[in-house]
């Protein structure tokens, strides 16, 4: 029995005519073919088979380690300035190395002044105001002129801090004639930004620059510092022949609020001749006190016809009523909120 099966063994592996053992047995590990005419030659986990649209495979990149790898004095520092801890950063603004050849410390420190954390923000103050002035001005400038995005926005969210350390170099900026147009825009959006009050006596002059670009930088700074006082430098202003320059006018005094630029905008509004500035005028006054706007807006409605439905508009949005189109019914709207009431009838006894 056991004979009889050894016989259809090796019956079933002996190869039939015209066919050969292997294709009967494939081999357990089967040779790879050997590879064709332009396919290199490569080992390990690399494929082998060519993808579409090539002809040679693409060679394997050697590895390079970043140049602040672990060990590195700016690695480390990069990783406590990305830290969640306030002390890190702090420890890390205080040690970043600065030279004039590598404004990357410089760089950092600026970013700093803009941290959320009071304790870091002080640190980067400290650590500033102890740099070379010249140098900070030096990389504020070459940022502005050429300085990448995220650069640039890191440095413009600093420059209210940097006014003590850079606003005098700014400030000779503007005030050179000789130097490049482009270096003085720059100067005027600074020393805007960094709030410095008395820049206002080199701003003023340069609004009625020759290069309009100038003059549109500095008036944009002017607007943001809004010097106590300069309602004589605005009123002036309103006689600018660029018609922007007299409607960032109005809206200045505006918002200066006292007795003199006050009194002007309600010659403005009064006077005919002044065209758009009378409906920018009232567009600016639009969210003062009631006690002031109310008075103001009828008064409007009975000297200035053309700009009666404006004022309308404003009184029926500010107070939630609507006496109609005329002046009448609001005067006397006015007067009952200012009479006092009667005092009650007693009747007799």
């Amino acid at each position: 029995m056991v004979g009889s099966f050894v016989v259809v063994i090796l019956a079933l592996l002996v190869p039939m005519e015209g066919e050969s053992g292997v294709s009967r047995i494939p081999p357990a590990f089967p040779q790879s073919p050997p590879p064709s005419s332009g396919t290199p030659s490569v080992s390990g986990d690399y494929p082998t088979t060519m993808p579409a649209g090539r002809t040679t495979l693409p060679p394997i990149k050697p590895y390079e380690p970043s140049r602040n790898t672990s060990g590195n004095a700016d690695w480390l520092l990069e990783r406590m300035a990305e830290t969640d801890s306030p002390e890190l950063r702090s420890r890390a603004a205080e040690a970043w190395p600065i030279s004039e050849a590598d404004a990357g410390g410089l760089r950092e420190i600026i970013r700093h002044l803009a941290d959320s954390s009071a304790l870091v923000r002080t640190g980067a103050k400290q650590r500033l105001s102890e740099q070379d002035r010249a140098l900070v001005f030096a990389y504020t400038m070459r940022t502005m002129v050429g300085g990448s995005l995220e650069d640039v926005k890191a440095l413009d969210a600093a420059l209210p801090f940097l006014g003590d350390t850079i606003g005098y170099h700014m400030m000779e900026t503007l005030r050179t004639e000789l130097e490049a147009p482009q270096h003085r825009r720059i100067a005027a959006y600074c020393l805007g930004r960094m709030g410095i009050q008395s820049a206002a006596e080199v701003l003023e002059p340069n609004v009625w620059a020759q290069d309009t670009a100038l003059a549109q930088a500095c008036l944009d700074a002017l607007a943001l510092l809004l010097p106590p006082g300069s309602a004589p430098c605005w009123i002036k202003l309103l006689k600018h022949p660029e018609p922007r320059f007299r409607t960032q006018a109005v809206r200045a005094l505006a918002a200066l609020g006292d007795p003199k630029s006050f009194d002007t905008l309600k010659g403005i509004l009064f006077t005919s001749g002044y065209g758009e500035l009378q409906a920018e005028a009232l567009r600016s006054l639009q969210n003062y006190p009631p006690e002031i706007l109310y008075p103001l807006l009828v008064e409007v409605m009975e000297r200035t016809l053309e700009m009666r439905s404006a004022a309308v508009r404003i009184l029926r949005k500010r107070t939630g009523l609507d006496w109609g189109p005329r002046p009448e019914p609001w005067r006397q709207w006015l007067h009952s909120l200012t009479t006092p009431p009667a005092p009650p009838l007693v009747p007799s006894p």
